[in-house]
């Protein structure tokens, strides 16, 4: 095991945060397994209302339920994966022209 997976580090979160945590699983020679242990926290100083916090807590339970269910259901996860493609890698709109009689040239953005 690396001595890093000793070392801590602390970062500053709000009262109200809910803080989704993703550890990889290494094996002896730290490559990871393909396995991950999944969880997520809050602090003790929370102030949000009951009801509030119950609908944040099942926002947050549905996200982490979406990493078993990508390995379960293939076109969840694939649906995703575009999803996510989509967000990080946004596809430029080109444009289509239209033609006419005219001597207009027009541009439609799809």
């Amino acid at each position: 095991m690396s001595t890093e997976e000793d070392e801590k580090i602390f970062v500053d979160f709000g009262p109200n945060d809910f803080i989704l945590r993703i550890s990889p699983i290494l094996d002896d020679d730290d490559v990871w397994t393909g396995e991950l242990n999944v969880g997520y926290m809050t602090v003790d100083e929370n102030y949000m209302n009951d009801d509030d916090y119950q609908h944040v807590d099942l926002v947050a339970n549905m996200a982490i339920s979406a990493i078993p269910l990508m390995e379960e259901n293939k076109s969840f996860r694939k649906m995703l994966y575009d999803y996510t493609l989509s967000v990080l890698k946004p596809e430029e709109k080109q444009p289509v022209t239209v033609h006419d009689d005219s001597n207009v040239i027009k541009l439609r953005f799809q």
